[in-house]
This record gives C-alpha cells, sequence and structure tokens, in this order.
C-alpha cells in the first residue's frame, strides 16, 4: 500500500509543532495546546477551576546556580504535581505550564468528587494543599539547602464560556487572573522581605565569621576572610541572599558599608588576625567611604593599616567592567591596600583581566579544588593558574580545601595558601578553630 505524501507530510509538521510547544524541562505542554480538551470537558458543566502554582525567586536561583539547577528544580516540581494528581489533585486534573520554556505551572480542574461544580473555595482550599506538599518535598531533597529559600504561591481562578469572547482569550483571561492573584500575594511576601532588609540595616543586625588562610608549607596563618551573616535561620543568614535583594531594595550601598564596618569591629577582638580580606564589589569601591580617606580612620580604630586589607573582587563581577575597575582600585592601591581576584577557575577566568588588574592574590574557586587529587584535567588548569600567577606576581590561594589529599596536590603544584574546612570553619572572634 502506497501512503499518499500529503498526509504524511502535514502528520510530520503536526509532530514537530507539537514537540516545539511541549515544555523539555517538565515535559508539559504549554497550556494553549489544551484548548480542545477543555472545551470537550467545558460542555458538561458550567466551569473549569485554574491554578497558576507560581515559585518565588527562581531568577535570583538562576543567577545564583545556574540554569541546570533550575531546570532540576522546575521538573521536580512538575514530577510532584503529576504525583498529587488523584489525591491533591482530582482526577482528570490538566497539567500544563505558562509556555515553553516557561517556569510557572497551570492546572485546571474539571470536577471535583462530591460536588457539582468547582468554585472558588474549593479550589484555594485545594491551593494550600499544593502549596504544604510542594514546601514539605523540597525541605527534604538536594535543594533544602538553597538560599534564598524556594517558596511556592497558588493563585485560582474559575474558566468559563461566555458568547462575548473566543474561547481561547477565555483561557488566557483565566489564568492571568489567577496569576494576578498569585503575584499579588508574591508581591506582599516581598515587601516584607525588603521591610525586614532595612531592619537588618537599621539594627545593624549582621555578625561577621572570620576562615583563616593558611600558609601551606610552614602551617602558618596569612590572614583571614571575613564572612557576614545576617540573622540566623531567616532567608538573609547567607550575604548572597542579603545583596541580591539589596538591589531592588535600594540598599545595595548601605548594606555593604554595614557589612564592611561590622568586620572592622569584630576583628578587634581576633587573636591572630593577619591580613584582613574583605569581599566588595567594583560598584561599592565607589562609596566615599573608599574614595575619601574615611576607611584608614576606620582601619586605625581598629589597629589596622591599609597594608592589612585585602580587598577581594569577584572575578565574574570585575570581568564586566574592567576598565571601571582598574579605575576604582587605583587610588586604594596607591594607598597600600591589597587586592585579590575571588572565583577565579570557576568558569569565568578571564586572563585579560587578570593582567589588567595584577591582583596580589588570586583565590582559586572551591570548583576547581574539589577531588583535584583524583581529577587530571584540574590538575592541569590548576597548574596553568598557578603560571600565570606567577608572571602577574601573585600568590595563588585555594579555596575550599576539605582534605588532605587535595592539600597536598595543590601544594605539589605550587600553590601557596589554602582556605577551607580542613583547617578550620568559619568562626566568630573567640571560637576554637574548626568550631
Amino acid at each position: 500500500m502506497i501512503r499518499h505524501p500529503e498526509p504524511m507530510r502535514y502528520r510530520t509538521a503536526y509532530l514537530r509543532l507539537k514537540s516545539a510547544l511541549q515544555d523539555p524541562a517538565t515535559g508539559f505542554p504549554a497550556y494553549p495546546m489544551l484548548v480542545n480538551e477543555l472545551q470537550a470537558r467545558l460542555d458538561a458543566r458550567r466551569q473549569i477551576g485554574v491554578l497558576h502554582v507560581g515559585l518565588s525567586g527562581l531568577p535570583l536561583v538562576e543567577s545564583l546556580y545556574g540554569w541546570q539547577t533550575l531546570d532540576r528544580i522546575l521538573s521536580q516540581v512538575a514530577e510532584a504535581l503529576t504525583a498529587m494528581v488523584g489525591d491533591v489533585l482530582p482526577e482528570g486534573s490538566l497539567l500544563s505550564i505558562n509556555a515553553v520554556a516557561g517556569d510557572r505551572f497551570i492546572v485546571f480542574i474539571p470536577k471535583v468528587p462530591g460536588f457539582l461544580e468547582v468554585d472558588a473555595g474549593i479550589l484555594a482550599e485545594i491551593g494550600r494543599t499544593v502549596v504544604e506538599r510542594l514546601e514539605m518535598l523540597f525541605d527534604n531533597d538536594e535543594f533544602a539547602g538553597l538560599n534564598p529559600r524556594l517558596g511556592f504561591q497558588v493563585g485560582h481562578a474559575l474558566l468559563s464560556e461566555n458568547p462575548y469572547y473566543r474561547f481561547e482569550r477565555r483561557i488566557h483571561g483565566a489564568v492571568e487572573e489567577a496569576c494576578n492573584l498569585q503575584e499579588r500575594q508574591e508581591h506582599n511576601r516581598d515587601r516584607a522581605g525588603a521591610d525586614e532588609l532595612r531592619r537588618i540595616i537599621e539594627d545593624s543586625d549582621v555578625t561577621t565569621l572570620f576562615h583563616p588562610i593558611i600558609d601551606l608549607h610552614t602551617g602558618v596563618t596569612l590572614g583571614h576572610e571575613a564572612l557576614a551573616r545576617g540573622p540566623r535561620g531567616s532567608i538573609y543568614e547567607m550575604p548572597v541572599s542579603m545583596f541580591a535583594a539589596s538591589g531592588p531594595a535600594g540598599e545595595t550601598a548601605a548594606l555593604d558599608r554595614l557589612c564592611r564596618t561590622q568586620a572592622l569591629c569584630s576583628c578587634c577582638r581576633m587573636e591572630g588576625l593577619g591580613k584582613l580580606f574583605i569581599n566588595v564589589t567594583p560598584q561599592s569601591l565607589a562609596d566615599p567611604e573608599w574614595q575619601s580617606g574615611r576607611i584608614v580612620d576606620l582601619l586605625s580604630e581598629a589597629a589596622l593599616s591599609p597594608g592589612d586589607l585585602v580587598l577581594e573582587l569577584s572575578e565574574p563581577q570585575a570581568d564586566r567592567d574592567t576598565a571601571h575597575t582598574v579605575a576604582a582600585i587605583a587610588p586604594l592601591r596607591s594607598r597600600g591596600f591589597g587586592i585579590a581576584l575571588d572565583d577565579v577557575g570557576s568558569g569565568y577566568a578571564s586572563l585579560a583581566t587578570m593582567e589588567r588588574l595584577c591582583p596580589d592574590y588570586l583565590k582559586v574557586d572551591g570548583s576547581l579544588v574539589r577531588d583535584i587529587d583524583s581529577h587530571l584535567i584540574k590538575q592541569e588548569a590548576l597548574a596553568s593558574l598557578v603560571q600565570v600567577a606567577g608572571r602577574l606576581g601573585s600568590a595563588v590561594i585555594a579555596e575550599g580545601v576539605e582534605s588532605k589529599a587535595e592539600s597536598e596536590a595543590i601544594r605539589n603544584l605550587g600553590v601557596r595558601f589554602g582556605q577551607g574546612f580542613l583547617f578550620a570553619a568559619p568562626g566568630m572572634p573567640g571560637e576554637a578553630a574548626g568550631n
């Protein structure tokens, strides 16, 4: 039997289109693909429930942990929602996503057992249970350590026929109504978060931990890196969360100044401090406190000189505008401040940036150090960075050293200094090393 080429061509085009409208991370269809199915379901009832499931802070999660982590999160949410059908979500619920490569989930609920029609009260109750299940699931998996934590919000609406509107527009309108309800909930959460961040700044509710940097040959402490911490147990405990929220709240400069001041005040009580390494951004160096010389007075109050302070610049940030960074650090370097380039080897390393900044220290990212004793490629990459550092006159500090095998491997490759839990955990002044 000979198949006619036209139907085959149309079928191939249809399958290609269907594939294009199927989200690869979740396996869910984009909700416009469900128009015919929803029309058929609505023929038997007055209205269909719509749930809009959103995850708070996903852009921040992607910027901090990468798109692969984002895709894994979305995939696990999709799996969790699928498992809820027949339990939390009634049988016959249709699962979808807002768009291909989207990050919001749309659930259509045609009917609920024991009820003639779906209504807003039923949807609100189902939504609360969905949030509880998702939060419980993500509290016990690989993403439990994310900071900020994942948050879930569910908005709801009702989809019904209206002869004055095309059915596709009615679907879109119901989805947007559910989304708007969810976004209002998220906006209230963000506003409360911004208020909490401002309270942290106003109350100086930031503590400083110190992480030692050790000479791998002599065991002598070169110095300590100051690590800011927000209120324990809060979403702002880790500095990445505080600074990510500080931009939209317009508080980055104030937060940066607070963390710096707290570090200088706390280091007075630190025995055997050595050099003090403080994280800064190229933008924060525009603060008048740096450029006016006020920072020298603050150092003097802490019994430190400019030569005792090392400014750690994140390599990816410095690489975005190297000329601006070079101009910002020039007057500070002339006063005697040390410069360290952080996160080197994390995948962003730019030889041009290293050459133009010519830092005193290159801090190798922990991802390159992890299990380096058994990875030849990592060993070759680190050996190359050590050679570059030698030409620049920079000392190399390896971060994230957790085992004796890693320590021996990096020392044999020419690394002079190490930092990591092998030597000590970050601690407050007066705590014993390793606490």
